[in-house]
């Protein structure tokens, strides 16, 4: 056996050695993507109802936060109505309670004075202001 013949057998093993090992991984190569294949389709199983669930409960929450939203602004409404009636009643109140008070207490010091009471005044504690410059 000359050179060549042993470089030829020794090329032919090497060669063959590398088309078994080729096709050990070829063989895993498929197996993998067959793991993989089988993976995405026991994920497809579990997504997609997963997905359709939550698009129904996004849609469903949209839903609320609009209910929310109507409700936020009928109660800003009735707030505003309640605030309008406040001021309406605060306004038509106010002058007709400050007069009756008013005259509930000059007709107190009237009755006091034509009794003779002069020197009491209205309320405890405090004294009732008599004018300097004029005559009585």
């Amino acid at each position: 056996m000359s050179a060549v013949d042993l470089a030829a057998l020794v090329c032919a093993v090497l060669a063959l050695a590398a088309a078994g090992a080729l096709t050990l991984a070829a063989s895993r190569m498929f197996g993998a993507a067959a793991d993989l294949a089988e993976a995405r389709e026991r994920f497809d199983a579990e997504a997609t109802p997963a997905v359709a669930e939550l698009r129904a409960i996004v849609a469903n929450a949209g839903a609320e936060v609009e209910r929310i939203d109507e409700l936020l602004h009928v109660a800003g409404t009735i707030g505003d109505r309640v605030d309008a009636a406040t001021e309406v009643t605060y306004r038509a109140l106010t002058s007709p309670v400050i007069k009756g008070v008013a005259l509930a207490t000059g007709t107190r010091r009237v009755a006091r004075r034509l009794r003779g009471d002069v020197d009491e005044p209205d309320r405890p504690g405090i004294r009732e202001s008599r004018p300097t410059s004029r005559a009585r």
